[in-house]
């Protein structure tokens, strides 16, 4: 029995992460530790559980009930944890990943917070600029700045980051000053690889969309803003960036009547978390605070 629900365990993590590999980063094993447990637990009840292919896995009718009772016994497992510790402790691990400009945000703040109130806790911070496969490294939750495609994942906004158009004091004076968006046209843009080609200004109501041109671009908003600074031209940056850069003089605000389009924040998580898990509680500790 306790290889059953050894193998169970290892089969719901298998399901939530849609992926072996995924099941294996996050449980520490190899996938082929995990193939063979979800194989030999197929063998014990005499039925398929999981349908294989190259691309995707997706479960049989017996895998949505077994699922169904391997999180059922999880949730219980844990609630037994907490009651005979005889408080609410939460325990276990959280890999974690945001863009790399946010470590020094609000956010990276809230997540040393959670931290610190939660110890039993193993987190793994990701900061990286490049969207990573949830799925494929084993990611219980992604906080990510920008448009997201369609997936399958859970999304919710949780709200908008102010960006600032700025270049530095030389190239300001290099052009004649800039009384609408329409000026801009032919400054150089420092771009970042992850985002449209594209930026959006916003006075009164009024949008203007510019297309950017410019050659020099980077897969990192920091090192954008150091190019600026630098004189390479002009970029849209997280004003939290940009603060320091603005009251030293080494930038400028660009259009200071023209605000630039914020952008989006959304935290991104598996579809089939349950309301005892870790994931959850982060959700809701920054719902709150």
């Amino acid at each position: 029995m306790i290889d059953d629900l050894k193998a169970m365990a290892i089969f719901a993590e298998t399901v939530k992460r849609n992926s072996f590999r995924g099941a294996a980063k996050s449980l520490n094993l190899s996938p082929s530790v995990i193939s063979y447990q979800i194989t030999k637990l197929e063998e014990r009840l005499g039925t398929a559980l999981i349908y294989r292919s190259t691309r995707k896995l997706s479960l049989t009718a017996e895998g949505e009930k077994l699922n169904k009772h391997a999180i059922e016994m999880l949730n219980q497992a844990e609630l037994g944890i907490r009651n005979v510790s005889g408080h609410d402790v939460a325990i276990g691990k959280l890999n974690i990943t945001l863009p790399l400009s946010m470590n020094s945000d609000i956010l990276t703040q809230q997540l040393a917070d959670f931290s610190l109130a939660n110890p039993g806790i193993e987190i793994h911070f990701i900061y990286s600029d490049e969207r990573l496969d949830l799925v494929a490294e084993g990611i219980d939750i992604a906080f990510s700045l920008g448009s997201l495609p369609d997936s399958r994942l859970n999304v919710k906004k949780l709200g908008d980051k102010k960006r600032t158009l700025v270049c530095s004091p030389d190239y300001y004076a290099k052009h004649a000053k800039p009384v609408t968006p329409d000026c801009l046209k032919e400054w150089n843009w420092i771009r970042h690889d992850m985002l449209p080609g594209n930026r959006n200004l916003i006075k009164n109501g009024k949008k203007v969309v510019l297309g950017l041109t410019g050659n020099v671009s980077a897969n990192s908003a920091e090192a954008m803003v150091e190019m600026a600074a630098r004189g390479l031209g002009l970029t849209t940056a997280a004003h939290w960036l940009i603060e320091d850069y603005l009251k030293t003089n080494k930038l400028v605000h660009v259009l200071p009547d023209w605000d630039v389009e914020p952008m989006p924040l959304y935290a991104v998580w598996h579809g089939n978390i349950t309301e005892g898990s870790n994931t959850r509680r982060l959700l809701n500790f920054i719902r709150d605070y």
